[in-house]
């Protein structure tokens, strides 16, 4: 009795397991490049999802759409999050859009994070 407590209370104090996420973007120019770069290490330090590697199964993708758009020492980025469905169909969990600071890259970054986080939930 005393052992499957014990077993028990293990398990409720273990950390529930990061979701793997791909970080995929539809523009190829070098801004969109680093705020990809920027997700991909971000994930790194999130508390619900981590980066994919290649031994995952296909899972929550950060689709950046289009290329980042420069405005002066500002871009402006559309990035949705996305579920695989049946027959090549995705399901979009999230769309989220805005305006960072260039040299501010890794805090937009974890910020978008933060909210892809909060709309897997759990």
């Amino acid at each position: 009795m005393i052992a499957a407590l014990l077993l028990l209370a293990a398990a409720a104090s273990q950390p529930a397991e990061r979701r793997p996420v791909d970080v995929r973007a539809t523009g190829d120019d070098a801004l969109t490049q680093r705020l990809s770069d920027a997700l991909i290490e971000s994930l790194g330090s999130a508390r619900k999802l981590r980066a994919a590697d290649g031994d995952d199964k296909t899972g929550l993708s950060l689709v950046i759409l289009g290329n980042v758009t420069p405005k002066g020492d500002r871009f402006g980025y559309m990035v949705d999050l996305v579920e695989p469905g049946s027959n090549l169909s995705s399901r979009r969990l999230a769309s989220m859009s805005g305006t960072c600071r260039e040299a501010q890259m890794a805090r937009c970054a974890a910020d978008i994070v933060a909210k892809a986080e909060r709309k897997v939930g759990g």
